[in-house]
This record gives structure tokens, sequence and C-alpha cells, in this order.
């Protein structure tokens, strides 16, 4: 198979426009059928009416049960692949970085980072970051969608905003030095308007900030994704 046809299948979406067809195809059937019987009856005859009629019944029966048996393998068909499709909409992660963890200095409490911005499935340029502190954090703005705006195949829509180093002591986070870098740098006017006004816009169900951090660990690597609930990190 070809791995559209597959990624297909796997999300529902075929079985969905599957059991539609066959629906359809059920449905038509049901309607020759009632039609074909319909129009015999109207024929003209006193000596083979009822030898045709015999006929017409038996041959009524098996095709309205055949469309039926149809119908229901049809709708069977189809709300498996509704469940497929929403399982597969409610799970749905986008890849959007690849952290390393580099080195850590632990008498300094600091370290070194390298992250891999992932746009579309496509790697952009490596960057390298030195923060201070013993855990790092990359924060997003999120836009989060309605249930019913996922069902209709919209997925959370995301802006990374910077990456940057904190302690996980409250005393070190007061006191310690702090470094910050923008990963998309300058004014999203964009983001701003839905910031604003994201209470009048349909289906969005949220817009707000999000963050996700872990310990350093030199030689460790993450995988950032976008879920339908925010950012998540996933050790490799």
């Amino acid at each position: 198979m070809e791995p559209g046809i597959v990624n297909l299948l796997a999300q529902g979406n075929g079985l969905l426009v599957a059991g539609l067809i066959l629906l359809g195809a059920g449905m038509l059937m049901l309607v020759m059928t009632i039609n074909a019987f319909a129009t015999s009856r109207l024929k003209k005859s006193h000596l083979l009416m009822a030898r045709r009629n015999r006929m017409s019944l038996g041959s009524l029966l098996t095709r309205v049960l055949l469309s039926f048996l149809l119908i229901f393998f049809a709708l069977s068909v189809f709300l498996t692949g509704a469940a497929l499709r929403s399982y597969t909409i409610f799970t749905k992660q986008d890849l959007v970085g690849r952290l390393e963890c580099m080195q850590y200095n632990s008498e300094q409490k600091s370290m070194l980072v390298k992250l891999v911005a992932i746009v579309q499935g496509q790697e952009l340029h490596a960057q390298t970051y030195a923060l201070p502190g013993d855990q790092w954090e990359v924060n997003a703005r999120i836009l989060k969608w309605t249930p019913r705006a996922n069902l209709l195949g919209l997925h959370t829509a995301y802006r990374l905003n910077m990456i940057k180093g904190i302690y996980q002591n409250p005393g070190d986070e007061t006191k310690r030095a702090h470094q910050a870098y923008a990963l998309s740098p300058g004014q999203d006017w964009f983001w701003t308007l839905l910031t604003r006004y994201q209470k009048y816009l349909p289906f969005v169900q949220a817009v707000y900030g999000n963050a996700v951090s872990n310990p350093i660990q030199p030689g460790e690597v993450y995988e950032i994704y976008v879920t339908t609930s925010g950012l998540s990190a996933q050790k490799r």
C-alpha cells in the first residue's frame, strides 16, 4: 500500500468514505427494488398475474433483505471510521522540535542545549543555547480549538516563543541569574489579536501560554510535541 492510503485508513477517513459509498449503494438498491416491484404490479395479466406476483414477491423479499444487509454493513463501516477518526484527532500530536542536553555545570548551575525546530516535518537549522539554571524550559502560545472544530479537522495551532533556563529550587530561582532566547523573534500581531479577541472567535476554545520543561541531563534527547492540550516532551 502507498503511505498516503495507509495514513488515510489509519485516520478513519477511508472507512468513512467507504461507508458512505456502501450506504449509497444500499439505498439505491433498495429504491430500485421497490420501484421494480411497483412497476410489475401495474402490468395487466389475469392468468399470469398470480404467478408473476409470487415470483416478484420472492424476488422483492430477497433484494430487500440484501439491501438492508448492505445498509447495515455500510453503517458499521461508517461508525467504525468515525470512531477511528475521533480517536486519531484527539490523540494527534505534531513534532515541533528536538532538544538535546549537551553539557551541565553543577557548580555554576549552567547548561548547554541544542534545539532543532521542526515545521511540517522539516527540520530547520539547529541552534545551541547557553542557559543558566538546572532545568530547561520551552514555552509557546497555544490556540486550542473546540472539540467540534477538532472533528472538522482543525488541529492545535502554536507559536514557539522562547527557550530559557529555570531552577528547581525556589531560592535559586529568586537569587540566581536568568537568560531567555526568542524562538520566534519580533512581535506577532496575529497572535496578539487572537489573545485579545479570542472570546469573539468561533470554534476557538482558548488562546494561552504553555510551557514544557525537564531537568538537564547531558546526553538526553527530548522530542517536543504539540497536542490538543498543549506542549509535551518525550524522551527518546
